[in-house]
């Protein structure tokens, strides 16, 4: 029969060598939750470590390990374990980011136009400067006005616009000329859900260079908006039946039936730059050879909150006048442009 005091002596022989084994290089095992453990370390990768314990070897994934750190000697005092590390909190990303104290003009500006400008009203002033030198000298100014107001399936523009020219010839100014006018443009959509609208375009102008003493264009047309929103693209095409009275220099005839055709183009390029082209073209009913084309384009940058700057060049040609009046035209300006309200 066997000796169980003997058994236990053998068993009590093994957990000894075991405890001393283990406490031999051993290291206390720090984890991410708050336990820990005791033991020698067999083997190590960036993933997991292999530790030998009192109860037997154990592999422990570094995820799970907050701070391995030596086992102090019997006696001494235990080392202090640092409380795992608590993570950063996260950022809410609602919270409005920083921004930098505006310049106290700004906030002064922005106050000027709230209490002077209806808020439902968009108002730009354009204005610009141009020097031109071949056999004479040309300086001309451009000024402009610009309003526009959207309300409901409404679109109202305005603008009025004056050009001033001087030629001198010889260092001695011969001629003075001028031409002004204003232009506006109701427009209605179908519905909010379709692209198709109707537009009435009315002006007036007065051209000493062509010799227009009075002219009046009235268009009614019917168009369709091309929305391309992923590249902040519109284009806008409408047809349609016009008259115009015009009278002018060596040109008898007072009143033209015409068919025209209004096309623009607004390209947002990015949050600073902008760009514009703009087409309008008619013929006389009654002789298709007399026809007029205005075709302008435009590049704008914003180049800060209170302006934009602007390179705007312009063609012209119109054949429905006297046969002696000049018909064509062409101009290139820079032009400096504040916005109120303007969007």
């Amino acid at each position: 029969m066997t000796n169980p005091h003997g058994l236990i002596g053998k068993f009590a022989f093994a957990a000894a060598i075991a405890a001393a084994c283990a406490a031999a290089d051993a290291e206390i095992i720090n984890f991410a939750n708050g336990d820990k453990v005791t033991g020698a370390i067999v083997s190590s990768t960036p993933e997991s470590v292999v530790v030998n314990t009192v109860f037997g070897q154990v592999t422990i994934p570094r995820t799970a390990i907050a701070q391995i750190s030596p086992d102090a000697p019997a006696g001494a005092p235990a080392a202090q374990v640092p409380a795992p590390a608590q993570p950063a909190p996260a950022a809410d990303e609602t919270a409005p980011e920083p921004k930098p104290k505006e310049p106290e003009w700004l906030v002064e500006y922005r106050n000027f136009v709230k209490q002077n400008f209806p808020e439902d009203w968009q108002f730009r002033i354009r204005g610009g400067a141009a020097l031109k030198e071949t056999t004479s000298t040309n300086f001309s100014v451009n000024l402009a006005f610009d309003a526009k107001k959207e309300w409901d399936l409404n679109k109202f523009e305005f603008t009025a616009f004056y050009d001033y020219t001087s030629e001198t010839i010889d260092d001695v100014t011969n001629r003075t000329l001028d031409k002004y006018g204003a232009e506006t443009k109701f427009r209605r959509d179908v519905n909010k859900a379709s692209n198709w609208y109707y537009e009435n375009l009315l002006s007036y102008r007065r051209d000493t260079v062509k010799g227009i003493r009075d002219q009046v264009d009235e268009a009614l047309t019917f168009g369709y908006r091309f929305d391309f929103k992923r590249y902040n693209l519109y284009i806008d095409i409408a047809p349609g039946p016009a008259v115009r009275y015009i009278n002018a220099d060596d040109y008898d005839t007072k009143w033209v039936a015409m068919a025209v055709v209004s096309e623009s183009l607004h390209w947002d390029i990015s949050k600073f730059m902008a760009f514009e082209q703009k087409l309008y073209a008619g013929f006389n009913l009654q002789k298709p050879s007399e026809y007029s084309v205005n075709f302008g384009l435009a590049l704008l940058m914003h180049a800060t909150e209170v302006m934009d700057i602007a390179l705007r060049y312009t063609y012209s040609y119109d054949a429905v006048n006297a046969d002696s009046a000049q018909k064509s035209e062409q101009t290139l300006l820079l032009s400096f442009e504040f916005p109120f309200n303007w969007k």
